[in-house]
């Protein structure tokens, strides 16, 4: 059965591999069940259950605003599906966030010295407007460093601004909040963030824009913003701008979806999550349906499989992750008596390409038992590791705690493109890479959780300063936690 597998998996991958290269050596496997591995591989590969649950999830739910009712929605509908798989563990964590937040309609039009609509969305949890107001158009330009001297005319003005939202989360978000507070202070209008998506998709966000920015932040389509400043080259500008934003009046309940496949040795845990919440232009397919569906599937396959492991391999399901990671930040706080039992977490965010292996966010340390751990998946070309750090998702909360984090590392392709745009839809998800990546995981879950030991330890508080010193990550972290000692 084994070779019969793997020869349905080579025939599936989309980028040819030669069986030479890829497949792992057997002493590799010596620890490991390699039939079991084969059935998972196996049924990972064929059932087509990721694909299903993420059509449910896309069309008859859609986009998942944390504190919205399809957020809720969703969460009930993951724990139905784990109860339906045989998961009677399966449970919410309740926790808040400080304010709910919704958009209403967000308009801009020029006024002078022609009359044209432009194509404008509101970031997410920032203020709109006062109802409709004409203001100028001042253009700051590239960000810099979130430090650069400001425009003497930008008080009373919609300002704006270049900054690409496809490089590294340090930058990019530490960059724009630093830079909106400066503009907030400044006594600006709003803050026009020029959207880096082609054909005039716009861009949304809240990542240290929760709980409340500090002024209006509006994405502006990139052709819309080269029309302003061409108008600008000849003479003063002026815009009409109506944004209808919403804040709760007080905090808002949230929830986080567990499930467990208890061990035989209760002593050690190998968590394996992806977060639920999205934005809603669009459906979050690959932001994060895709990571749900496949984390989802892998809980189900090895259910199914009846599958035994050493050490429990528990399923987190996590809300408000774009609001700063708030809902495994309160799964952290919730279990932080049994952090030193957690040998490894394995999040996915990073959209469904092709899978590359694992990154391990400057951890070197662990990257000589991961290597050995991850030997059953060369067959998937999935065997590497990559040490390049950032905070990207949930598996920062771990990381900031010490505990050896991991996220599925995967090819690029256009996921940039599509990250939080109009265009994040099912039918842009190939079903062949949600079976791969379903593959990977349980096979993750299965070879860590058998392991005879940790892929390495957690790391004290001073380690983890050192770590973030170390990853160019100290700056974000001090404006994503500030004061909050989340060890």
């Amino acid at each position: 059965m084994r070779i019969c597998v793997f020869i349905v998996l080579l025939s599936l991958i989309a980028v040819p591999v030669s069986f030479a290269q890829s497949a792992a050596n057997p002493s590799d496997l010596s620890t490991q069940n390699e039939d079991e591995l084969a059935r998972i591989v196996g049924y990972s590969m064929l059932r087509g259950g990721a694909s299903h649950f993420l059509e449910t999830l896309t069309d008859r739910i859609g986009g998942r605003i944390t504190g919205t009712p399809e957020c809720r929605e969703t969460a009930e509908l993951i724990l139905k599906t784990l109860k339906d798989a045989g998961f009677e563990n399966a449970h919410f964590e309740a926790y808040e966030i400080n304010s709910g937040w919704q958009h209403g309609p967000a308009t801009g039009e020029v006024v002078s010295p022609v009359h044209r609509s432009l194509y404008i969305a509101s970031y997410g949890w920032a203020p709109g407007t006062p109802g409709s107001i004409d203001v100028p158009v001042v253009d700051h330009g590239s960000s810099g460093d979130g430090q650069r001297p400001l425009p003497s005319s930008v008080r009373g003005a919609a300002v704006l601004v270049d900054l690409a939202s496809s490089i590294s989360s340090t930058n990019y978000v530490a960059t724009r909040l630093l830079l909106s507070r400066q503009l907030a202070d400044a006594g600006a209008a709003a803050m026009f963030i020029v959207s880096d998506k082609p054909d005039r998709m716009l861009y949304t966000s809240a990542f240290l824009v929760y709980p409340r920015g500090p002024l209006p932040i509006i994405s502006i389509a990139n052709e819309d913003a080269a029309f302003l400043r061409r108008l600008l080259v000849h003479g003063p500008v002026t815009i009409r701008l109506n944004v209808q934003n919403s804040f709760s009046s007080g905090p808002v309940p949230e929830r986080n979806v567990v499930a467990e496949l208890p061990g035989s040795d209760p002593s050690g845990m190998v968590l394996l999550t992806a977060h639920f919440d999205s934005w809603d232009p669009a459906q979050g397919a690959n932001d994060n349906g895709a990571g749900v569906a496949t984390v989802l599937e892998a809980a189900r396959i090895l259910r199914m499989l009846n599958v035994k492991s050493k050490h429990t391999i528990r399923f987190v399901f996590f809300s408000g992750e774009e609001q700063s990671d708030l809902g495994s930040r309160a799964y952290v706080q919730r279990h932080k008596e049994e952090l030193n039992k957690i040998w490894a977490v394995f999040n996915t965010d990073a959209g469904a390409q092709s899978p590359l292996g694992l990154k391990l966010y400057g951890r070197a340390d662990l990257e000589a038992s991961t290597k050995k751990l991850l030997a059953p998946l060369a067959p998937l070309n999935a065997n590497r590791t990559f040490l390049d750090a950032d905070f990207d998702s949930d598996e920062e909360s771990f990381m900031v705690v010490g505990v050896p984090a991991y996220s599925l590392a995967v090819e690029e392709g256009d996921y940039h493109v599509r990250h939080h745009t109009i265009v994040d839809t099912f039918e842009r998800i190939d079903p062949k890479m949600l079976a791969l990546h379903t593959a990977m995981l349980a096979t993750l879950g299965y070879t860590f959780a058998n392991a005879d030991q940790a892929p390495g330890k957690r790391l004290s508080a001073p380690e983890v300063g050192e770590l973030l010193r170390r990853t160019g990550l100290e700056q974000l972290y001090k404006l994503d936690y500030g004061d909050v000692n989340p060890y």
